[in-house]
C-alpha cells in the first residue's frame, strides 16, 4: 500500500499545480498566487507525457498569510 500524500492527510493543506503553455508563463501565474497566499515556492517546471504543455505545483495551506507578509505590488 502506498502512503498517502502529506497534503491529503492533514486538512488545511492542498497542492495546487499551474499547467500553462510555456515554462516562463507557469513560473509567472505561481509566483504572482505566491506572493498573494500562502504557499509554497513552486516546484521546477515539468511536462506530463501525453498532455501539451508544463506544469508546477506548489503545495498551500487554508490559513491566511499574515498581513505584513502580503504584498501589494500590481
Amino acid at each position: 500500500m502506498t502512503p498517502r500524500p502529506v497534503y491529503l492527510n492533514h486538512p488545511g493543506l492542498a497542492r495546487i499545480t499551474v499547467a500553462a503553455a510555456d515554462e516562463q508563463t507557469a513560473l509567472a501565474v505561481a509566483h504572482r498566487l505566491i506572493d498573494r497566499h500562502n504557499l509554497t515556492g513552486a516546484s521546477a517546471p515539468y511536462r506530463v507525457p501525453g498532455e501539451d504543455g508544463v506544469h508546477v505545483c506548489m503545495y498551500g495551506d487554508a490559513a491566511p498569510l499574515p498581513a505584513d507578509s502580503q504584498t501589494t505590488s500590481e
